[in-house]
């Protein structure tokens, strides 16, 4: 198979499969098709993302490898809405010491709609993280919600909506949840879109999904045109389902990134929770087959590696990239 050709072209569904049995010297030269497809279609800009767990545990959903849901006894903290002063507190140290491009808020909860008590003071306190620095763009993760509610949130400053896949569609109630469908799901993330946010949805590999489950994720990606493609790497969760599921093999991480890459060329593909636990010694691995996006300074109930070490990481990819001085900064609040 010529793999230069999908700097341009677009692998079928059949060319997928064939690129995830891929070996040896084939295997790296697909990171280095999907680097150069990374660098023709999105640049050097490298996105930072930072989280805040603005309402932690208690979910009602029954999502198999979450340590949120009320089903499973993970023993973490949950907590009601944070205050509007320490949410705007966390953003200006997302901008002042992580460099954040993104800032998400993120709530554990079934959804959001206009008449939840949390809707008004979510969108207070996005219009104030918007008035301190209009440049972030700023992310909501609530759960499913529809287009009135994704309109409202639009209008006070969110930019982004996120509703992870998580899987593919067709194995979603084998490998993720029974208490809300893919198409639920689906039904927000369209919402949004119409909503005129742009949309985040991405999944985690190392749930037990097959090669064909991976590309039919894919392409569902592709057909609602996700704007960022989170990729998460299962952190298996003492007390949840998924607390023996055995580790995915560092190449099948690293292939999904490039082939995920080759479909979908000008998305953000942001390597996400678990990255530090799995990948790595290969961890700048992800950016050299695909990758360019991450999230710093942790995740929702896991730690992530110390932000002086990710600030290093982030420098000397940026650098192995070529980018330009203006690439290299980033902005102070």
């Amino acid at each position: 198979m010529d793999l230069r050709k999908f700097i341009d072209e677009v692998p079928t569904e059949a060319e997928a499969l064939e690129l995830f049995n891929l070996k040896g010297s084939k295997l790296m030269e697909l990171f280095t098709v999907a680097n150069e497809v990374r660098e023709k279609y999105c640049g050097n800009r490298l996105n930072i993302t930072t989280l805040t767990n603005a309402k932690a545990g208690e979910c009602l959903e029954d999502c198999k490898f979450c340590a949120q849901s009320i089903h499973y006894a993970t023993n973490i903290d949950t907590y009601t809405l944070k205050d509007k002063a320490k949410i705007v507190e966390e953003f200006d140290r997302a901008i002042k010491v992580n460099g954040a491009d993104t800032f998400c808020l993120v709530t554990a909860t079934r959804g959001l709609v206009k008449d939840d008590s949390d809707y008004s003071r979510i969108v207070d306190i996005a219009k104030e993280l918007k008035q301190r620095n209009h440049n972030i763009k700023l992310c909501a993760s609530m759960g499913m919600t529809d287009k009135v509610t994704a309109k409202g949130l639009k209008e006070a400053g969110i930019d982004i909506y996120n509703s992870n896949l998580q899987t593919a569609p067709s194995a979603y109630d084998k490998r993720v949840a029974t208490t809300h469908t893919s198409q639920d799901r689906l039904n927000t993330l369209r919402a949004a879109k119409e909503a005129g946010l742009e949309i985040c949805t991405g999944g985690i590999v190392g749930l037990g999904e097959t090669y064909e489950e991976q590309v039919e994720m894919a392409y569902t990606l592709k057909s609602l045109g996700a704007n960022v493609v989170p990729i998460n790497v299962l952190s298996a969760i003492k007390g949840t389902p998924y607390e023996n599921q055995g580790t995915k093999e560092i190449y099948d991480i690293l292939k999904t990134i490039a082939i995920y890459r080759l479909i979908l060329k000008s998305s953000l593909i942001k390597i996400a929770a678990g990255r530090e636990k799995r990948l790595k010694d290969f961890m700048g691995m992800s950016f050299m087959c695909g990758a360019n996006s991450m999230i710093v300074s942790g995740y929702l109930t896991t730690c992530g590696r110390d932000i002086e070490d990710d600030l290093k990481f982030i420098d000397d990819i940026k650098k192995l990239w070529g980018a330009s001085e203006d690439d290299l900064k980033f902005e102070e609040i």
